[in-house]
């Protein structure tokens, strides 16, 4: 091998060695940005798993939801009797805005009373269709009915209409409620009136069923009505009712001798 040969050998087997330390730089930088990206993702998981502070409702927070609601039912009625009719039935919000007209079913009761029977498809039971059944009085139907007529009136548009709560007559779309505007209207006013805690539309299923409990309603019983898989949600935020409370105090105290 002459000598120049032997320098262009040299030359090569330098330009490969670099090669592969610039590539092997290249690879650590890599994994201390993927380690970092991890390590970034598993801090937020953490923090994202943080158990959020337990709500409950007072007599005064009750009193604000229901001035808000009556607010909101005098500024826009269509989404006030919708955050009402949540209130009174413990609907989901997704859940009554796909409630339709052809859902509804009129009923009497023994004494003559006119109520209306709405089916609700339970939104949270994907793998069967789950069916849940509420009712309301003439009076709200009634009012329901009117607001939409005058909403309709007012922009010169048919009133028939094919869900229980709509605005729109957009043809070749869907005319379902806007939940997001409902619920930005209902926070708005719940902020206004001092209500601290960033909730919206849920309140209503969380008013509706302390409302079962503080009237003797038991886990089991509210599960049934609601649809509910288990009672577990049920007993970690809503507890016992005061007559449960009531009632487990007076057993543990007679159970002593003190």
């Amino acid at each position: 091998m002459d000598f120049n040969n032997y320098l262009n050998l040299n030359n090569n087997s330098t330009d490969f060695i670099l090669k592969l330390l610039k590539d092997y730089q290249k690879v650590i930088d890599e994994n201390k940005i993927l380690k970092n990206t991890l390590e970034n993702s598993t801090k937020t998981k953490k923090e994202n798993l943080k158990p959020s502070p337990k709500f409950y409702l007072t007599p005064k927070t009750i009193k604000l939801i229901e001035k808000c609601i009556k607010q909101l039912k005098q500024t826009d009625p269509i989404s006030g009797w919708f955050v009402y009719l949540l209130s009174v039935s413990g609907c989901r919000g997704t859940e009554m805005q796909k409630v339709k007209m052809q859902d509804i079913t009129q009923l009497s009761s023994k004494t003559g009373e006119i109520y209306y029977n709405i089916k609700v498809n339970v939104a949270k039971k994907r793998s069967v269709t789950c069916i849940r059944e509420i009712v309301i009085n003439s009076k709200e139907f009634d009012a329901i009915q009117t607001a939409h007529k005058n909403h309709f009136e007012d922009k010169n548009l048919d009133t028939r209409r094919t869900y229980l709560f709509q605005k729109t007559k957009h043809k070749f779309k869907d005319n379902q409620i806007s939940i997001i505007n409902i619920s930005r209207k209902f926070k708005n006013l719940l902020k206004k009136s001092g209500f601290k805690v960033n909730k919206s539309l849920h309140l209503c299923r969380n008013l509706f069923i302390s409302n079962l409990k503080a009237n003797g309603y038991n886990s089991f019983q509210i599960k049934e009505l609601m649809k509910y898989s288990s009672t577990h949600e049920i007993d970690n935020i809503y507890g016992l009712s005061s007559a449960n409370k009531i009632q487990a105090y007076k057993l543990a105290k007679n159970s002593l001798k003190l």
